[in-house]
């Protein structure tokens, strides 16, 4: 993405692909709105694509109420690894299927209506690309770089993407794939049969755990065991178990899909939630690893001052662990409302959304368990924030969501 700040006065380049001119009228609001973006509107593949390889682009929207739902989702695939960081949007996926449009939301940050105006995508592209902005930004980067973090995503994750996009569902060629990694297949096992999971009896072979989970929660439990076995517990580490952090994620996400499924939410996001709940802490077990003593400090500072360790760790790195995680999830193009969860699970005011999102979901549920036990008593949670939920409008699902939170926390504190 470049470096343009639209805030500062600097144009956002934003290319459309409309084969069908459904959205003309885009350019001229775009001028009358005094957006300050630099629009570009075409109605060839072909020419998009020309000028996104020769300009680049900060927003990428496609029309697609036209297109086939996999040409749609072909080219969002191919803006991702050509322009990674690139905000990617969707016009029309309303009349897909359900199989398609969970797809889509994992090629594209968002998806709106056909008949949308571009007022009602401004708000929220602009925000999402200050986002793109913070991670990208040097000192983050180069913090990424030198924690040893792989470049690519772990090879089950990536086959298990592809099974997805190819629309595998054979529940033992699934298996076969996890299986080519036997410690991914123990750490799936043990999961699974945790009463974090919640399952009334022992799960006995991986065949039968893909039939139960489902292929995008095993993909996303495949990923969770190899991140963390990348970033393990140093042997003078005492502050806090990575394993508890492991577990308490586990039992996040669980909750986090839990609260998206009782809120309407689609398939997709409540797999996506899942997903982001895993991996909500990452930045934190990368943050201790890497640097244990400098962490401690960090730690000692957040009781002494009672401060939240995620300021501590802004006011320390200039970056927190919210940050750390989603910069490398970011790096291999996870799912763009997956990123954006694990960033902002403790900062989610700073989402321009007006909607329940894995984001809702993740906060929610991280706010609402117990923090792992870390000596001297720093509390490692969410504080649950009262002013994001209001402006999504789901205050009235507070109690009902601190019923629900009541039951995996007994299974916390009974397991600790």
């Amino acid at each position: 993405m470049s470096n343009s700040d639209n805030s500062a006065g600097h144009s956002l380049r934003v290319m459309m692909l409309d084969s069908t001119g459904a959205h003309a009228e885009w350019s001229s609001d775009v001028t009358a709105f005094k957006y300050g973006w630099d629009f570009v509107r075409v109605d060839s593949v072909d020419q998009i694509m020309q000028k996104l390889s020769r300009d680049g682009c900060d927003v990428f929207v496609v029309s697609c109420s036209f297109m086939r739902p996999q040409q749609c989702i072909d080219l969002m695939n191919q803006v991702a690894v050509s322009q990674p960081s690139a905000i990617r949007v969707l016009l029309g996926t309303e009349f897909w299927n359900a199989h398609q449009r969970a797809k889509s939301v994992e090629v594209s940050h968002r998806q709106y209506a056909h008949d949308s105006k571009v007022g009602e995508l401004k708000g929220t592209v602009e925000y999402l690309c200050k986002l793109t902005r913070l991670l990208g930004r040097n000192s983050l980067q180069s913090f990424i770089n030198n924690v040893g973090c792989l470049p690519t995503p772990p090879k089950v994750y990536a086959e298990l993407t592809d099974a997805i996009n190819s629309d595998v569902s054979d529940a033992l060629e699934i298996a076969k794939i996890v299986e080519r990694d036997p410690a991914v297949v123990a750490q799936v096992m043990k999961q699974v049969n945790s009463s974090y999971f919640g399952f009334e009896r022992n799960i006995s072979n991986l065949h039968e755990a893909v039939t139960l989970l489902g292929l995008r929660n095993l993909r996303s439990m495949a990923l969770s065991s190899q991140l963390n076995s990348q970033f393990k517990q140093d042997k003078d580490w005492q502050q806090f178990s990575f394993e508890a952090v492991n577990e308490r994620s586990l039992l996040v996400a669980r909750l986090a899909q839990v609260i998206s499924r009782r809120s309407g939410a689609s398939k997709a996001q409540q797999d996506h939630a899942f997903l982001a709940g895993l991996l909500h802490e990452l930045g934190v077990l990368i943050m201790a690893s890497h640097n244990p003593e400098q962490y401690k400090k960090l730690l000692a500072y957040s009781v002494k001052k009672q401060k939240p360790i995620y300021l501590v760790e802004k006011a320390s790195f200039g970056f927190f662990h919210g940050e750390v995680g989603a910069a490398l999830l970011g790096l291999w193009n996870l799912p763009p409302q997956v990123v954006e969860a694990v960033m902002l699970h403790h900062v989610p005011h700073l989402s321009e959304d007006q909607e329940f999102s894995p984001l809702t979901a993740v906060h929610v549920a991280d706010a609402m368990l117990p923090s792992v036990s870390v000596v001297g008593n720093c509390d490692m949670a969410s504080t649950l924030s009262l002013r994001y939920l209001d402006q999504i409008g789901v205050m009235d699902d507070v109690p009902q969501w601190r019923i629900i939170a009541n039951e995996y926390r007994l299974k916390m504190v009974s397991n600790a």
